[in-house]
C-alpha cells in the first residue's frame, strides 16, 4: 500500500521530532520528495515551517525507505545519485546520518 503525501509529511515531522541527531544537525530541511509528490520544510526541532530552508534533499520515497530501514548508508546514496542535497557539507552529512534513525510507515 502506497503512503499518501500527507501521511509521509507526518511521519517525516514525527520522526525527527523524536531524533536527537536531528535536532543535534540543528538544519531546517526542505525534502521535496517523489512518489508521492511531497514537498516540506521542517525546522530543527522537527516542526513544519515556511522559513527559508538551510538544505534542500531530493530523494524519491524508495531511496528515502531504503536509507531510513537502513538497507543504504547515507554516502552510498549520495555517491549513486539517489538523492540531490544543497547545504553546507558537514552540516548536509549531519542531516544525512539523523535520516539513517527515522522510523517511517510501510
Amino acid at each position: 500500500m502506497a503512503i499518501s503525501p500527507e501521511d509521509l509529511s507526518h511521519a517525516l515531522s514525527e520522526a525527527a521530532k523524536a531524533a536527537p541527531a536531528w535536532q543535534a544537525a540543528g538544519a531546517t530541511v526542505r525534502f521535496v520528495i517523489s512518489e508521492p509528490d511531497t514537498e516540506l520544510t521542517l525546522d530543527p526541532q522537527g516542526d513544519p515551517t515556511d522559513a527559508e530552508p538551510t538544505h534542500v534533499l531530493r530523494i524519491g520515497y524508495a531511496d528515502l525507505d531504503d536509507l531510513t530501514s537502513g538497507r543504504r548508508t547515507f554516502l552510498r546514496t549520495v555517491t549513486s545519485r539517489r538523492v540531490s542535497a544543497h547545504g553546507p557539507v558537514l552540516q548536509t552529512f549531519a542531516v544525512g546520518q539523523a535520516l539513517t534513525t527515522f522510523a517511517l510507515p510501510r
